[in-house]
């Protein structure tokens, strides 16, 4: 196993809050293109006055900066 350094580990092989830091970022990231394609499917439907929901944008924004957050915790190793 890598380590940094600080003595720290790189990788998230032996930190429990690393691999959930990890994983929620990766979640958040697959959500954020879920949110882009369905926003994009959107913005190009053929019936116009078929009108959704769901907030597409907003859910798009909010887990990028989950995905983000959750990324920075990961590299820092907390």
């Amino acid at each position: 196993m890598g380590t940094s350094l600080q003595g720290k580990a790189l990788f998230a092989k032996g930190s429990a809050v690393m691999q959930v830091s990890m994983l929620v970022g990766i979640g958040a990231a697959a959500l954020f293109g879920v949110a882009e394609i369905a926003s994009w499917r959107r913005n190009n439907r053929r019936d116009v006055d078929n009108v959704g929901f769901m907030p597409w944008r907003g859910i798009a924004l909010a887990s990028a900066a989950v995905a983000l957050f959750a990324t920075a915790f990961w590299l820092s190793g907390r």
